[in-house]
């Protein structure tokens, strides 16, 4: 009980940014409670809380149901590393402590998460919060003191499970117009984060997870295995994480697709360069390829002539 006084009274003093216009940042909150809610839910299973889809899912939700849209920025970066200054949170790499200063000026959730392992919670606190009533506690605490709001005003808001709410909503965004130009980070952080992190599990979820082109269905418990999700058109040039701009195949397939050996028709046949010596056990001209489960997601015809333009060697 005492541990839960003290926390009541460190979550009670956080330290945020003021703003004239807007007043205190709410970021370092909505950070706690989603990760108090990763807890819960049993996806922080040892005392590092990691920058996964999972918990940067969860602090979307909680900025949906608790931030006005013409106020804040929705940025995860900066509380995940500034939390360090309140008493009970710890960047580590490699097991050893990490200071803000000398991470530099990260400004998105990739750069950081490639400079850190995650962030250590105070064994007393980590301890404390295997106890869901403590959980409960800290969550309406948090809840009131900055949002002035209860747990029944703020629950019916959340999805049940925000990673697959944030998966169906890529899947809805991606029947709007097919947009080629390159995708901006800083726009959207988080958005382009969770975009980029569920790529490969919705495009190879859509295939079943098997190869468009030879049907090879090889994975392990934890889906990785020899099945890829593959940019259409390079992630490097557009950063362009919408579904219908991928498209599931084997390793090797991928390999040859990147390379040019072989392009998609706009009817979803092989087209095989004539560069390309002993085809035919490899890949077969004029043979369709496996379409995804929802076919409104499957390739973009703009994608594929880009892809044909650029990359296909004739």
């Amino acid at each position: 009980m005492n541990d839960l006084y003290k926390y009541i009274g460190l979550f009670g003093n956080l330290h945020r940014n003021y703003v004239a216009k807007k007043g205190y940042a709410p970021h370092k909150p909505i950070l706690l409670l989603a990760t108090l809610d990763e807890i819960e839910r049993g996806n922080v299973k040892t005392n590092l809380i990691k920058i996964t889809p999972e918990l940067v899912a969860s602090f979307r939700a909680y900025w949906r149901a608790l931030v006005l849209p013409t106020t804040w920025i929705e940025r995860l970066v900066y509380p995940f590393r500034y939390l360090g200054r309140d008493g009970f949170w710890e960047l580590l790499l490699d097991g050893m402590p990490q200071s803000t200063q000398a991470l530099g000026d990260p400004t998105s959730l990739n750069q950081l998460a490639g400079m850190i392992d995650g962030a250590q919670l105070s064994p007393d606190l980590w301890q404390l919060l295997q106890d869901r009533t403590a959980i409960h506690a800290l969550r309406s605490f948090l809840l009131q003191k900055y949002f002035r709001l209860g747990d029944p005003d703020v629950q019916p808001q959340l999805p049940a499970n925000p990673i697959d709410y944030e998966i169906e909503t890529l899947k809805a965004k991606a029947q709007s117009r097919f947009r080629i130009r390159r995708v901006s980070e800083n726009k959207d952080e988080t958005g382009y984060y969770i975009r980029h992190a569920l790529f490969p599990k919705v495009v190879k979820s859509l295939y079943s997870e098997a190869c468009a082109v030879c049907g090879l269905h090889v994975c392990l418990e934890d889906l990785s295995g020899l099945v890829d999700a593959a940019h259409i058109m390079p992630f490097g040039l557009f950063h362009n994480d919408d579904p219908r701009n991928g498209i599931a195949l084997c390793k090797n397939h991928h390999w040859g697709f990147d390379a040019g050996w072989f392009a998609l028709t706009d009817d979803y046949r092989l087209l095989i360069s004539s560069r390309l010596q002993n085809a035919l056990p490899y890949i077969t001209t004029g043979t369709p390829i496996l379409l995804p489960t929802q076919t409104d997601l499957a390739p973009a015809a703009e994608a594929l002539a880009w892809h044909r333009i650029n990359v296909y060697k004739p």
